[in-house]
């Protein structure tokens, strides 16, 4: 993932089963900014950074831009260098 790619909400980190599960999120948004993860985090004291990965601040279609994005709840479905 680099910045400028289309994303979509995935479902690596969470998924839903059952009858009651949200629907999957058809949203677009371009990645703007991605951070690194803290070296701390790195250094055995959290396993959920590399379950989550690093950072990432989008722009979703409607205009509203979300910060510290998990990386990989998102799916690149477009990515800039095509």
């Amino acid at each position: 993932m680099k910045i400028g790619d289309l994303v979509q909400q995935g479902a690596r980190v969470v998924k839903f089963k059952g009858e009651s599960a949200p629907k999957k999120s058809k949203r677009v948004g371009v990645v703007m900014e991605i951070h690194e993860i803290p070296v701390e985090m790195l250094n055995g004291r959290s396993d959920w950074a590399e379950v989550l990965g690093r950072t990432v601040d989008v722009l979703w279609a409607n205009g509203k831009l979300t910060k510290g994005f998990a990386e990989n709840s998102l799916e690149v479905i477009s990515d800039e260098s095509r």
